[in-house]
């Protein structure tokens, strides 16, 4: 084997350990508040394995409920985020993605519900910034794709991959009957696929945080009911 071929198959053994060895997605360094959830006075920066702010109520009995109240998804954009440039039945797919999730999630340790009442934990979500994965074509070498190498130095000056896509949320936990906020998060995260061929699909990115979501949402609520903090 030459020193070029072996080199080449070396860059690909690493690439590939590399990415195989990354989530899908990861938190960003930020995310703006939207204006969705009207008072952010009590949300602080989370803590490792939590949102970028949150908030949990010390008064919550969180093992008082064992319905959900999954209202409509809402699409709260400011004047400086990128779902106004997103396509009306692209956004629509994104919603009813997100909506499916939780839906699939919070299925498995409540009864979903139409209405509030007492025993319903009342949950509201709004996306509010979306942006589509691009692929980096045409920016390859034999021996490391030259996109990836612009995506670890994107990464490290800004805290998000370059070219990938991300998405943001708002979130708040309310008591169904008397509408008390008991727990409240904002969270941004972006993808940590390098396409440089155009392979994936413009919305995985977005997806995979929605999945993401869903996931830690019915385990964060699972770690209240048990007591955890």
């Amino acid at each position: 084997m030459t020193k070029t071929i072996w080199m080449t198959a070396a860059a690909g053994i690493v690439v590939a350990g590399l990415l195989a060895g990354c989530a899908s997605t990861m938190q960003t360094r930020g995310a703006d508040k939207s204006g969705f959830l009207g008072d952010y006075s009590k949300l602080q920066p989370g803590q490792s394995g939590q949102a970028q702010l949150v908030y949990f109520s010390p008064k919550a009995n969180w093992k008082s409920y064992t319905k959900v109240k999954l209202d409509p998804i809402r699409v709260y954009a400011t004047k400086d985020s990128d779902l106004g440039k997103v396509p009306r039945e692209d956004l629509q797919g994104l919603v009813n993605y997100l909506d499916a999730a939780l839906r699939e999630q919070l299925s498995q340790d409540y009864q979903l519900v139409s209405t509030a009442g007492p025993g319903v934990l009342r949950m509201r979500v709004a996306l509010t910034d979306a942006q589509g994965n691009k692929p980096v074509r045409g920016l390859t070498s034999t021996l490391m794709p030259i996109g990836l190498a612009l995506s670890v130095v994107k990464t490290a000056a800004t805290g998000t991959p370059m070219a990938v896509g991300s998405a943001r949320v708002e979130a708040e936990f309310l008591d169904g009957q008397s509408n008390v906020r008991l727990a409240a998060i904002v969270d941004e995260r972006a993808g940590r696929k390098v396409d440089v061929a155009g392979n994936f699909s413009k919305w995985d990115d977005v997806r995979d945080a929605f999945d993401f979501w869903a996931a830690r949402t019915r385990e964060r609520l699972a770690e209240l009911r048990g007591g955890a903090r």
